[in-house]
């Protein structure tokens, strides 16, 4: 659903690449599911990179691509906490943002860059489900721009999209062997 929702935004949906982000980590989840690992966002990179070498675990790299995981760095991961944080308690008003915090402040000490990338878009993600008639909140793709470090070229937007449609479908027809 989120990458075709991706493909038929992509001149005229501001979250098109949102959508992708979203694909990539319900992506994610189901390589984790798969390998019996549950998902956890903080610990979830770290597992994919672990796992044994299968026909699952060959969708971890177009996956961590489309995430784009190898842009993380601390001043881009700043900005993606903030936006991240207000994004929560924008969507979920409980103080969640603290815990937000706390982690971040783990893996940035600990020079846990693209875990931490992974984690904050991770987070975005789960708020970002939630939101009911998203057109009529235009104001959440600024934060969401930050928050989740969107891309704005279509064109590798599509491409990407692209990407994660062959790895759900390569992902499918698993199942099925």
């Amino acid at each position: 659903i989120c990458i075709t929702k991706t493909k038929n935004g992509l001149n005229t949906d501001p979250y098109s690449s949102s959508w992708l982000k979203c694909a990539a980590y319900f992506l994610a989840d189901a390589v984790s599911v798969l390998n019996f690992q549950r998902p956890s966002p903080v610990h979830m990179l770290k597992m994919l990179r672990e796992s044994n070498k299968n026909k699952i675990n060959e969708l971890i790299s177009p996956i961590t691509e489309s995430i784009g995981i190898e842009r993380a760095t601390p001043s881009l991961l700043s900005r993606m906490l903030k936006s991240t944080m207000g994004f929560s308690d924008l969507i979920e008003d409980n103080s969640h943002s603290k815990i937000i915090s706390q982690k971040y402040r783990y893996m940035i000490e600990n020079s846990l860059f693209s875990d931490c990338y992974f984690y904050l878009g991770y987070i975005n993600r789960n708020n970002f489900k939630k939101i009911q008639d998203l057109h009529k909140k235009p104001e959440l793709i600024h934060i969401l721009k930050t928050g989740f470090d969107l891309e704005s070229d279509t064109t590798k937007i599509e491409s990407e999209a692209t990407k994660l449609h062959k790895a759900t479908n390569y992902l499918l027809s698993l199942s099925h062997e």
